[in-house]
């Protein structure tokens, strides 16, 4: 004989089994988590390239030495030390020898 279960909701307001509001807060905490390590690595990307020569003349780029200024250079450390945190941090969460 077979031994047939029925599974129902729960009445906690899951359905098929998984609690979404559960679900949706790990959904926006995964969304936002993604937007700081990304927008943090474009911004120190954007920071290091200050000073950079972009202008092309005959084919090569101009030679003029132009450094960028510290507060780029320290907004840029700062923008990657964000990012490697949020990463490092997510890595401990995900690992549970860690903690």
């Amino acid at each position: 004989m077979q031994n047939f279960t029925v599974h129902t909701a729960a009445s906690n307001g899951s359905f098929l089994g998984v609690d979404w509001g559960s679900f949706v807060v790990v959904f926006l905490v995964a969304l936002v988590a993604t937007a700081v390590v990304v927008i943090s690595y474009a911004v120190a990307l954007r920071l290091l390239a200050v000073g950079a020569p972009l202008d092309v003349q005959g084919g090569a780029a101009s030679r003029r030495s132009v450094r960028r200024p510290v507060a780029a250079t320290v907004g840029a450390i700062v923008c990657l030390a964000v990012g490697v945190a949020a990463v490092l941090y997510g890595i401990w969460l995900i690992i549970p020898q860690f903690h």
